[in-house]
């Protein structure tokens, strides 16, 4: 009693600044079972979010109840529900950066020769969303929904840039994996690199998730100057690599620029990134 009592003067105080903890654990639920890509026990999902688990009982009863969790009844794992397909699907339908973003991905991939890819933001790391398979005779293929790490590659590491430094903090005080003997683990260096992202505008990672793939990236903007997607080129490090190449560079910027302006944004002013007349369909 005591404790539920506490819990909901704690969703109270967070009410009056405008959040309900409920409410943000309840999706945060749902990342963790997006993210674990398979069932998960109650005492995992507690431990992992840091919940006590007849809390996170209480939680999960009410999303069951709501259609967005299912519950095995032989094996008690909790697992997305079907109902988020069709919300999932609805979100996709109101706003389609993906068909916005298709004829400037199209451009990009045929001036760069390279793979083009689409990903959006999801809780710090970033999803793949939409790709432009390079011409190649060989080309780099990227699985759609295939999420990308928030700190080990250049897509998540936009991505985390842009999120709310909570949001931050909880990424980068987790364990990281390092994928290959390349990939940045180091807490202090990754938060002194997500400062300059917000000012410069694209990241670059070579052998981080994969040894001898690399990709460059920019972030697309809406018109609070918020990330909603990044684009990406992606190929082999003999194509794609640091030193970044320039001209690949403003193309891609460009390419994200010129989707940013369709979203009313403004940050890519002041750069001194030209509108490439490759990039204007009007």
């Amino acid at each position: 009693m005591i404790s539920e009592t506490l819990e909901a003067r704690e969703d109270e105080e967070k009410l009056q600044a405008g959040i309900i903890q409920s409410v943000v654990m309840a999706g945060q639920i749902i990342e963790a079972l997006a993210v674990a890509g398979q069932p998960m026990r109650l005492t995992a999902l507690a431990n992992k979010l840091g919940e006590p688990k007849a809390r996170m009982h209480r939680h999960l009863s009410t999303l069951k109840y709501l259609g967005f969790v299912d519950q095995d009844s032989q094996t008690e794992f909790y697992r997305l529900g079907p109902k988020l397909v069709h919300i999932g699907q609805a979100a996709m339908d109101q706003f389609d950066l993906r068909r916005l973003a298709e004829p400037f991905m199209m451009k990009l991939r045929d001036l760069t020769g390279q793979t083009v890819v689409l990903s959006l933001p999801a809780n710090g790391d970033s999803i793949v969303s939409a790709m432009c398979e390079s011409p190649n005779l060989v080309t780099i293929s990227v699985r759609l929904g295939y999420r990308l790490p928030a700190h080990a590659s250049a897509q998540g590491r936009l991505t985390l840039a842009f999120a709310s430094s909570e949001l931050q903090h909880r990424v980068l005080g987790r364990k990281l994996q390092a994928f290959t003997p390349r990939t940045l683990t180091d807490p202090k260096l990754l938060r002194e690199r997500l400062s300059v992202l917000r000012q410069q505008l694209y990241e670059i990672s070579m052998d981080e998730t994969l040894l001898g793939i690399s990709a460059l990236a920019a972030p697309i903007l809406n018109y609070d100057n918020e990330l909603v997607g990044t684009v990406a080129v992606v190929g082999t490090t003999q194509y794609v690599h640091d030193p970044v190449d320039p001209q690949q560079l403003q193309y891609l910027r460009a390419c994200t620029k010129a989707i940013s302006l369709k979203l009313n944004s403004t940050a890519y002013e002041g750069l001194g990134i030209p509108n490439l007349r490759e990039f204007i369909f009007d």
